[in-house]
């Protein structure tokens, strides 16, 4: 009896096959680093929108928080504002002050804010400003004029590059561009832009309205807005048209709903 030996062996890839594996491989990297590309691309763009939108939105919250503290009830607020063209841009001036009466019963400053813009010759626009003064500073020992207890009025650069910078007043139904009284209005809507000026529909050069941001910061919110419901009678006709008599003929009712019949 013959023995025959069998050697089995191992089955490899061949060359075109490892040729197609790399070549699949190759297509899935190609298209997962374009996905990812976009994605990146995508996220790069709206980081930049936000981040160029976020230096408008923290200026608008200080001073809205500026008005909420200043005006608060219980001080003898007041809140100036005037617009101005300074070299073609829009300018403004915000004066926010309170005081209060000491034992003498004397009108003294307890704080005062100041936010304005001025013109920039080597930037070409503007530069946004403000100043804390007053009895209540935010810092006690940077802010106080070391030869008086009053304070040093010190106007710190905020922003740079602003191209608008204007104040409205909310009266009623009217917008006004200036307010100078001594008494405080409703609200005030404050608008800034960094947005570069170009041609305007009308022809004239300016920031165009979409690239202004704008907030509407209503005077002491805690206060009580008065209002009364109006009674209102409504005229009932004579007749209810929906009513059928009794004498109505049921053939030309009949014929009122369907013609056809």
């Amino acid at each position: 009896m013959w023995i025959t030996k069998q050697t089995t062996g191992k089955k490899g890839f061949t060359l075109i096959e490892m040729i197609v594996v790399l070549m699949l491989a190759s297509m899935v990297v190609v298209a997962v680093l374009g996905i990812y590309s976009r994605v990146r691309a995508s996220a790069v763009t709206i980081l930049d929108r936000l981040q160029a939108n976020r230096l408008q939105t923290e200026i608008l919250q200080k001073i809205a928080e500026d008005i909420d503290r200043l005006a608060a009830p219980g001080f003898d607020a007041v809140i100036n504002f005037q617009n101005k063209l300074d070299n073609g841009y829009r300018s403004a001036r915000l004066v926010l002050e309170n005081s209060y009466y000491g034992n003498d019963d004397k009108k003294d400053t307890y704080e005062r804010v100041v936010w304005q813009t001025s013109y920039d010759p080597l930037d070409d626009t503007l530069i946004l400003y403000r100043m804390h003064g007053g009895l209540n500073v935010e810092d006690k020992i940077l802010e106080k004029d070391p030869e008086s207890s009053a304070s040093a009025d010190l106007f710190i650069p905020v922003a740079a590059g602003v191209t608008y910078f204007e104040l409205k007043a909310q009266e009623g139904e009217n917008v006004l561009g200036a307010w100078t009284s001594g008494t405080l209005p409703k609200a005030v809507r404050v608008g800034i832009s960094f947005a570069f000026p170009q041609e305007l529909e009308d022809g004239s050069v300016g920031v165009p309205e979409a690239d202004i941001f704008y907030r509407t910061i209503a005077i002491d919110r805690t206060r009580l807005i008065p209002y009364e419901f109006v009674k209102k009678k409504f005229a009932m006709p004579e007749e209810d048209p929906n009513e059928i008599s009794d004498d109505t003929d049921p053939n030309t009712l009949l014929e009122a709903l369907d013609p056809e019949l």
